[in-house]
């Protein structure tokens, strides 16, 4: 109840500020910083579910199948969020392959989400290193959680 409490002041202060305020981005920071350890320790714990005999397989695959819209949510505001960033001091981070001159937010959603349905995550491409890096473990947390639903299907169908 306290960190509910703490949440929802927190995001009424940042929602009372404009947007382009520095305590609202921070604030908005926060929270995405939050989710993205929520995600790591959420996937860490898929991983380790798989080796669990005594819970519902029908369990599994449900986390498996909510896991993966969420995890490709927070990668869209990732890869948005540090392009952002790398924006606003001269040098973008990512290229994607249907923007025009400044990308939109949905376009960084739109890449991360068509990551499951092709065999490479190309329509995101890093400008540098660090960014390559970043796009290479998103394509092996999605070919990971994949390769779990598709485990977990074939033991829901032969139990």
């Amino acid at each position: 109840p306290i960190f509910f409490l703490t949440e929802l002041s927190l995001l009424l202060i940042a929602y009372s500020r404009r947007a382009e305020s520095m305590l609202a981005r921070r604030i908005y920071d926060f929270y995405g910083i939050y989710y993205i350890i929520r995600m790591l320790i959420q996937f860490v714990g898929l991983n380790i579910l798989v080796f669990d005999d005594t819970s519902s397989r029908f369990l599994l695959i449900t986390q498996l199948i909510f896991f993966l819209p969420y995890s490709l949510l927070i990668w869209g505001w990732v890869y948005w969020r540090l392009d952002q960033l790398g924006r606003a001091h001269g040098r973008a981070l990512f290229k994607l392959d249907h923007e025009s001159e400044q990308p939109r937010v949905i376009d960084y959603f739109v890449a991360s989400f068509s990551s499951v349905f092709s065999a490479s995550i190309s329509n995101i491409k890093g400008c540098l290193a660090r960014s390559r890096v970043l796009i290479l473990l998103h394509g092996v947390m999605i070919y990971d959680l994949m390769g779990l639903t598709l485990s977990r299907a074939v033991a829901l169908v032969q139990r």
